[in-house]
């Protein structure tokens, strides 16, 4: 697809990325990859991935909701987890020598927000992974929001957009390391799959509420199968403009 080509300027590394977080400070308290390679036109040719998931110890209280939802507590952040800047070290040798060559996607702006918060917290000796990863960071929800809306313009969640492209979540949400596979599951369906791709596209067209009246007027007519001249749109301009 033409307007991910130019977001990914050339790079044909992968890293599918989620964090999740404390309820209050938003440290990082577990994080999942997965890596595969594309082409120069952002496809997936491969089905061979590798992957990475760590829990890491935090400053803040992880909290009761967060604890609910991801089975994350005190206790396995105190026996599994690794410093921040223990993870940041693992993450940079998982990418490897394909930094300049890699494009971290992740769902959303909270992942970012987490990492640079976590960041300010621990205050690593190196944080230059760190930093690389934010510099390098695409975020796919809002790229793939601007062709696929629900009804009412909104974004869906990375479940609903799979519901959409019609994949199987890979595990339990929340689990890092499944909606980072879930993630770049989704994208590889996205990129391949053009006629979900064009149908919903049509569809965020349709209930476009920004366009002029006459332009929606035809817009609406086009999707609906009908035949608009130039003359008639001009008469719909005009009539508009009475």
């Amino acid at each position: 697809m033409e307007a991910f080509k130019k977001i990914l300027k050339g790079r044909t590394n992968l890293v599918f990325i989620d964090f999740e977080g404390t309820q209050f400070s938003h440290e990082i308290i577990a994080v999942g990859c997965s890596k595969v390679k594309c082409d120069l036109n952002g496809m997936i040719n491969s089905k061979n991935y590798e992957t990475y998931k760590r829990y890491v110890k935090c400053y803040g209280t992880i909290g009761k909701i967060v604890s609910e939802i991801t089975s994350i507590d005190n206790d396995k952040l105190k026996n599994e987890g690794v410093t921040l800047e223990e993870m940041l070290k693992e993450i940079e040798a998982f990418v490897g020598d394909e930094l300049t060559d890699t494009a971290f996607i992740v769902f959303g702006s909270n992942d970012i927000k987490m990492l640079v918060d976590s960041i300010n917290f621990s205050k690593p000796s190196s944080d230059y992974i760190g930093y690389n990863i934010c510099k390098r960071t695409i975020d796919f929800q809002s790229f793939i929001s601007q062709f696929i809306k629900d009804k009412n313009g909104n974004n869906y969640s990375l479940t609903n957009y799979l519901k959409i492209f019609n994949v199987d979540p890979f595990g339990q949400s929340h689990d890092p390391l499944n909606d980072a596979i879930d993630l770049m599951n989704l994208y590889d369906s996205f990129m391949k799959d053009k006629s979900i791709k064009d149908k919903e596209y049509l569809q965020v067209l349709k209930n476009q509420k920004v366009f002029p009246t006459p332009v929606r007027k035809m817009i609406n007519k086009l999707i609906n199968g009908e035949n608009v001249s130039s003359e008639e749109f001009k008469k719909e301009v005009h009539k508009y403009l009475e």
